[in-house]
């Protein structure tokens, strides 16, 4: 529980901050936008260490008050010591589905709060070995494929634009945080080796986990 406590006493100031700021969702135009976002922080995660991960997000913004979310994604998971003397690999694509409502601070500054459904379709492998000082070393392995997950996410979103310009294309990039609390739905034991990470959700260490996603999207302006 210790690992969660910084993220959700953040997720509650910025949850304060964002009632505060309800009062204020009136300024600036009720635009309805089209969005395209990619999760830039997965990148640069994917080239420190041997996992591979990519997300894409679009949606759409209605009125500036809610916003409807489609986000897909891959990733190829090593979580290290999860298995003692042993390797355990997870790959496979995820999608989310949901709904923000949008608070706006000021003209093109945003919080935002919502849920998401999400579900992962995914193959696993591991392997334990059994050292003996008697006997020759035992390696017992295993293959899964088509294995299936699913999961809620409460949402704390917040995001500004990149260039302060009044026009042109420049005027459409945003950038900003997407924090997560997730909220396993599937049983992770198995008859022989336990799930130990999802594509998507992350190490299946809790069955509530904190994410977030640190983001790069473009804005198409509708009317």
């Amino acid at each position: 529980m210790k690992p969660l406590l910084p993220f959700i006493f953040s997720l509650l100031l910025l949850g304060n901050h964002c009632r505060a700021q309800d009062s204020l969702q009136t300024v600036g135009a009720r635009q309805t936008y089209a969005f395209l976002y990619a999760d830039y922080g997965k990148g640069i995660e994917s080239l420190f260490n041997k996992q591979s991960k990519w997300e894409l997000a679009t949606g759409i913004n209605l009125a500036g008050k809610w916003r409807i979310n489609l986000e897909f994604g891959s990733g190829n998971l090593n979580p290290a010591n999860v298995i003692n003397n042993g390797n355990y690999n997870a790959h496979g694509y995820y999608y989310r589905g949901g709904v923000d409502y949008v608070f706006t601070i000021k003209p093109g500054r945003t919080l935002a709060t919502g849920i998401m459904y999400a579900a992962s379709r995914f193959d696993d492998s591991g392997y334990a070995e059994i050292q003996s000082e008697l006997w020759d070393d035992l390696q017992v392995g295993f293959t899964r494929s088509n294995l299936t997950a699913a999961w809620m996410e409460w949402i704390l979103h917040t995001e500004g634009p990149v260039f302060h310009k009044d026009n042109g294309i420049w005027h459409n990039f945003y950038w900003g945080i997407r924090g997560r609390l997730r909220f396993l739905l599937t049983p992770i034991k198995q008859p022989d080796f336990d799930i130990y990470a999802i594509p998507g959700y992350g190490k299946t260490f809790s069955r509530v986990v904190p994410a977030a996603n640190f983001f790069l999207s473009y804005r198409f302006n509708l009317k």
